[in-house]
């Protein structure tokens, strides 16, 4: 049965649906495995969260804004007396942490408090292995979206993320993944509500917005878009209503987005490969700034992505263009943190469960390889020498930035080999 198959065809096509003897085995049994495996990547996560503080300026932050919180109340939290360059969104969880810590009178630096700062990023990097399995049961089968949910509760870089260095981009990327979900499930009106929570929790939900437009043009429908909008307008004021101001929120946006104006901060990338780490992004480059690169490399992936997603017809294209989509801004944009990698790692596995192919599991490994190399490094070179910028010239910067150009080199080589054997291009 499998003599015109190659050896990874003839595997997912034996464990694809269901694994031989297991077939049978109740649905109770594969939760019943998962939760211990989850329990176990729990677990490990409480453990690491406690041995080390984490990125210290996130960390000082994340504790100094929840008991600002508390001290002031959301109406006078951003009224300018501390730094604070969030949006309102993750300020709800930092509140409850705030209540909690003195709830338990918990010190500052207890390794109890230190871990329930961590802890919304913990359960989301479970919630999100949860989430894989849910969504990919039925496309890939028990089996399979079994050992990928695996396979991201377990992921060292995912652990690091947020465990170590103590980030909240699992958090950020709950809403924004379940949007992609509903999405690819027509519903685009409700995934336009999960995609402003998401830029509620951090404008880098911005980088995803082209696949939102992309749905409602393709829907061709007025009345979608005009509920859609409504939705969405109606969300983000009611996350924001209670720090008073929506022109003061917007300010806090425009103000995080025009931080940081340099080529790229520690992101290993394209414009770290050329020298730009830590650089003035107004600096010229060739013909342009290293902005000015930004913005076009901006305009040439929108339009990539906006091929791509027309030209395809199949579910899976949400999670190829979602995976394009964060790839390709971290590669080729300025302004990019380390960490603006991370929603690639779940996407890439996401989109795999809809189009099972060994490239795509390749693409995932390799880019959580350099995001834990990149990461690592940035959290190393703090802790250990209180050095926040890794120097231009490093050759683990000029190493990795370039396996992640070779990287995406291989993604458009796949996305257009796929487009080619559907038909869709000559």
């Amino acid at each position: 049965m499998h003599d015109n198959l190659s050896p990874w065809d003839a595997v997912i096509q034996y464990y694809g649906k269901e694994c031989p003897g297991q077939a049978m085995k109740s649905e109770d049994f594969y939760y019943q495995k998962l939760w211990i495996f989850l329990g176990i990547a729990l677990g490990i996560r409480l453990i690491l969260s406690t041995l080390v503080y984490g990125y210290p300026s996130d960390m000082g932050c994340f504790s100094g804004w929840s008991e600002h919180l508390l001290r002031v109340g959301f109406s006078r939290f951003y009224s300018g007396e501390i730094f604070a360059d969030y949006p309102p969104g993750y300020m709800y969880v930092l509140a409850g942490i705030g209540a909690l810590r003195r709830a338990l009178n918990l010190p500052f630096d207890s390794s109890i408090y230190l871990a329930l700062l961590k802890m919304p990023a913990l359960l989301a990097d479970i919630l999100l292995a949860f989430l894989l399995y849910q969504v990919g049961k039925r496309a890939s089968g028990r089996w399979v979206s079994f050992l990928v949910a695996l396979a991201f509760a377990l992921n060292p870089a995912v652990i690091l993320n947020s465990a170590l260095w103590g980030q909240i981009d699992s958090f950020f990327l709950l809403p924004l993944a379940g949007g992609v979900f509903l999405l690819s499930a027509r519903r685009v009106e409700w995934s336009v509500v999960c995609w402003v929570l998401a830029f509620l929790i951090k404008p880098q939900a911005l980088i995803f917005a082209p696949l939102w437009l992309f749905a409602l043009v393709e829907q061709k429908s007025f009345w979608l878009f005009l509920k859609s909008t409504l939705l969405g307008i109606g969300t983000f004021v009611l996350g924001s209503v209670p720090f008073v101001n929506i022109r003061t929120i917007i300010g806090i946006y425009r103000g995080t987005m025009g931080s940081y104006p340099y080529a790229t901060l520690n992101a290993f990338n394209l414009f770290a490969f050329l020298g730009g780490n830590w650089v003035s992004d107004t600096r010229k480059l060739f013909l342009f700034s290293y902005r000015g690169w930004g913005y076009l490399s901006l305009l040439l992936i929108v339009f990539l992505a906006a091929f791509f997603f027309f030209r395809m017809k199949t579910q899976e294209k949400f999670y190829l263009v979602a995976s394009f989509l964060s790839f390709s801004v971290f590669l080729f944009s300025h302004r990019m943190h380390e960490r603006y990698l991370f929603p690639a790692l779940f996407f890439f596995l996401l989109w795999y469960l809809f189009e099972p192919q060994k490239e795509i599991l390749i693409l995932h490994a390799g880019l959580s390889a350099t995001f834990f190399i990149n990461v690592g490094l940035v959290l190393l070179f703090v802790l250990l020498y209180e050095v926040y910028h890794v120097p231009r010239w490093n050759l683990w910067l000029l190493f990795v930035s370039a396996l992640n150009c070779i990287l995406w080199g291989f993604l458009l080589w796949q996305i257009i080999k796929k487009l080619k054997s559907e038909g869709t291009i000559g």
